[in-house]
This record gives C-alpha cells, structure tokens and sequence, in this order.
C-alpha cells in the first residue's frame, strides 16, 4: 500500500508535534525511548493564609458554656428537690396510712427508746404512753423490751397519736414521734439539694 502525498499530511496533522521522543522514534525506528517524563508546575503557591487570633472567640464561648452550665446545674437542682420532695411526701402518705391501721412495727423502736433511758429505768419507776390500740399490741412485749431490773406502768393514752411513744421517768420525758421521725429524713434528705 502506498501512501499519497496528501496521505502523509493528514497524517502529519494528527500526529503530536515534533518532540524529543518523535525525533528518537524518526531517528530509530523499532526503538522505544524510556526517558523519563516530568512535568514541571511553574505556578507560585497560594499565599499562607492570614493567622487568626481564636483567643477571644475561646474566651467568648467559655463564658458561654459557663452560663448555660449554671443554669442546667440550678434547673437539676429543682428537678432533684422536687423528686426528693414527691418521694417524701409519698413516703409520708404510707407510713401514716400503715400507722393507723397498726401495721408499723413497735417493737425495735421502743427497745431503742428504752435502751438510751436504761440507766434511769433501773433507778425509778417509768410511764409509757401509747395510743390505746398500740397498747393492746405492745402490752405482753414491754417486760421482754425493758432492760433487766425496769418498772415500766403501760398507760393508755388516747392523745398519743398512732405509732407514737411516750416515756416518762421522773420528771422527765423522752418521745418518739413519726412526725419527728419523717422531719428528720426530710431534713438529710433535702441537707444535699438546697
């Protein structure tokens, strides 16, 4: 096959123009030419960007975490009160409710009741008043209660309030009252969320 003249210009059209590696392929036919290639970027780099003072804008949202932590802190702090106030009250409600029916337990009361007076009772006659029906529940336990050697005269007393005791020896008088009792687990309970 043989090439015309206007063949051969076409062709020269579309082939790359003349480098080092078309001279060596014109030069050597058959021979590859294995030169490495680089490319050389002659663009300048971007200029360094300014340098930013975050100082105050650090500052800034410290502040800010600051203020919006204290007023989490003061709103958990409500929640807290309101929840230990919600358990107190229900806490109340059930033992009030389990008082009059006369289901509290007595008997490890009185015994510490009687227990911090022993040194009186082995010395002088005590009273002890109970609401009439905590009487007739206590009555056959108060000589097992007492400590060795105590006179104890149980008294009816229809002012004492359910789940109350009272304890008289000479002139004193040493109470155990569930209102005080639950004032003073509201008191330890609310001493940590004021």
């Amino acid at each position: 096959m043989t090439t015309s003249s206007s063949d051969t210009a076409a062709l020269a059209a579309l082939a790359p123009p003349a480098g080092l590696r078309t001279r060596i392929a014109a030069a050597a036919p058959g021979v590859t030419s294995r030169l490495p290639v680089r490319v050389v970027d002659r663009t300048p780099p971007p200029p360094p960007l300014p340098r930013l003072d975050v100082a105050p804008l650090a500052r800034a949202l410290e502040a800010g975490f600051a203020i919006v932590r204290a007023q989490f802190e003061g709103m958990f702090a409500e929640i807290e009160r309101g929840c230990v106030e919600l358990a107190l009250a229900a806490a109340e409600r059930l033992v009030r409710r389990r008082s009059g029916k006369g289901d509290l337990e007595l008997e490890a009361p009185l015994q510490e009741l009687l227990a911090t007076r022993r040194r009186e009772l082995a010395e002088q006659a005590a009273t002890l008043r109970l609401h009439p029906d905590d009487a007739k529940a206590l009555r056959t336990k108060v000589a097992e209660l007492a400590p060795p050697g105590a006179r104890i005269d149980l008294v009816d007393d229809p002012a004492v309030a359910r789940g109350d005791l009272v304890l008289e020896v000479g002139a004193g008088r040493v109470s155990r009252s569930l209102a005080h009792e639950l004032a003073r687990l509201r008191a330890r309970l609310l001493e940590g969320t004021a």
